[in-house]
């Protein structure tokens, strides 16, 4: 389930909700049934997601409950159609995006096409140089210089604590 929660947009449920009550009034579980039955979501969400929402949208104008169904208010059908707009910027935007990344591509598929063959030119030829035993060689060297100088550390501890009782020892007996 974490799979669908985490590919749902932060925010959608808000306009969906809006969306959904647009179309007509629906209850709580008429929206968490839409929803569910909606072959292009692939999304179930959850009552505590649905009525909270549902109480925020109360709270900020944006629907109202009539005879027990959620109705969109004039407030919520204007925040719906700024929604659309900015979703239509954001395709324009995507779509520009796209343009511009095959004009890029056509123009430099030469040049592409070379950056690409070098670069695993260029990594095939470091992972021959460096092989497995030769990476495992290196951390073997890297732990043992580890505990080298770990072991060099809790012997100078050592020698201090020693020679630290030693002092007390002198000083206690004087």
């Amino acid at each position: 389930m974490s799979e669908v929660k985490d590919a749902v947009p932060r925010g959608f449920t808000r306009y969906y909700v809006l969306y959904l009550l647009s179309k007509n009034p629906m209850t709580g579980k008429e929206i968490i049934d839409a929803a569910s039955s909606d072959p292009n979501l692939h999304w179930k969400p959850s009552p505590g997601l649905i009525y909270p929402m549902l109480g925020r949208l109360l709270d900020e104008g944006f629907i109202e409950e009539v005879e027990g169904k959620y109705k969109i208010t004039d407030k919520g059908k204007g925040k719906l159609a700024d929604y659309y707009k900015y979703q239509a910027g954001l395709i324009d935007r995507i779509a520009a995006i796209e343009e511009l990344a095959t004009k890029i591509a056509d123009t430099n598929l030469l040049v592409t096409s070379e950056v690409i063959d070098s670069v695993t030119s260029g990594v095939s030829q470091l992972r021959q140089k460096v092989g497995p035993e030769v990476k495992l060689k290196r951390i073997k060297e890297r732990y043992r210089d580890f505990l080298k100088s770990e072991l060099d550390r809790i012997n100078k501890e050592l020698e201090s604590e020693a020679s630290s009782e030693q002092r007390d020892k002198s000083t206690s007996g004087n």
